[in-house]
């Protein structure tokens, strides 16, 4: 049976729209990369692409279909949905973008291998998902909309993270002093000051885990550590390296993944987690109901292919 793949990136859905290269270079990579991984193990793959884009690879199992135009996507997006079963997103969470492809799936006769829509929806929200965290007593840092700090007593003589509640891979995060920041959100409208938050900054090791989770197990698939680089007060995910088991041991991994799985019902499929490790306590900074980019690194598949739990999941 063959497994459709979707990542809105490249998948032509921004062929009138302008787009962040790097978003798009790691929503290319990750796509690249789980394809490849499938077609190893013999499955059978589709996906859509910008005809803008380099051509991947051919491949007997692959079919590619080329989008040129508007109407193009549209009307092999919705072929699509109605011609296959199974199918994979990928896509950032930003502007509720996978939360509402996800929705558009529970509406077909489709088996989505991903998270439950409620889940997306939690996890898009930087907010939602800190309180979702801080009521289960998973720590995580205090976190606020632009506004509610901007009101609020704290420290004045320390760092800041500000960023968008429904950001992906970095985008427009700033590490601010105090007096920057209430400067930066002052100026930003009452609208805006809502759709940012900000969180206190944490010194540490910077790492995430990538996950499969499945109906009955949690597979830890790689414990990453995420290499961030600060220019102007922007900071960016420079790259991701995996393998770092040393600095969180398996069992560490195992039991926090499992308690954030019982904390968010609905969390399936790939899943990432980002992390600090600061003075041996583990905070959790945000959770991606998603491939992630670290799935792209080459280590990653260093001692197995990272695809076969979702291989095994395929209804046959």
């Amino acid at each position: 049976m063959t497994l459709f793949i979707y990542e809105h990136l490249t998948s032509g859905a921004l062929l009138n729209e302008p787009f962040s290269p790097g978003l798009m270079h790691e929503g290319d990579a990750m796509l690249t990369a789980l394809s490849q991984d499938l077609l190893a193990l013999g499955q059978h793959v589709t996906l859509m692409r910008d005809a803008r884009l380099p051509e991947l690879p051919s491949h007997p199992l692959l079919s590619v279909l080329k989008i040129s135009t508007a109407g193009e996507y549209q009307q092999y997006w919705q072929q699509s949905l109605q011609q296959n079963e199974q199918i994979v997103l990928i896509a950032p969470e930003t502007d509720d973008v996978l939360y509402q492809l996800a929705c558009q799936l529970e509406q077909q006769p489709i088996h989505h291998l991903g998270c439950s829509t409620g889940a997306i929806h939690l996890c898009s929200d930087k907010l939602l998902t800190s309180q979702q965290l801080s009521k289960h007593t998973i720590l995580t840092p205090a976190t606020q909309t632009g506004k509610e700090w901007l009101e609020s007593d704290h420290n004045d003589d320390c760092f800041w993270v500000i960023k968008p509640r429904d950001g992906a891979g970095c985008e427009q995060t700033y590490k601010l002093h105090s007096a920057d920041l209430h400067q930066y959100v002052s100026g930003l409208t009452i609208e805006q000051q809502s759709a940012y938050i900000v969180q206190p900054y944490i010194t540490g090791d910077t790492l995430s885990l990538s996950l499969f989770i499945g109906d009955t197990e949690t597979d830890i698939l790689s414990v990453n550590r995420q290499y961030i680089k600060e220019i102007h007060n922007q900071l960016s995910l420079n790259h991701c390296q995996p393998g770092y088991d040393n600095l969180l041991p398996l069992g560490s991994a195992q039991a926090l993944a499992e308690q954030i799985r019982a904390t968010i019902p609905g969390l399936w499929g790939f899943v990432g987690i980002d992390l600090i490790l600061s003075d041996n306590q583990i905070w959790v900074i945000e959770i991606n109901p998603r491939l992630t980019s670290s799935y792209a690194e080459p280590g990653f598949r260093q001692h197995r292919n990272p695809a076969l739990a979702l291989h095994q999941s395929l209804q046959a």
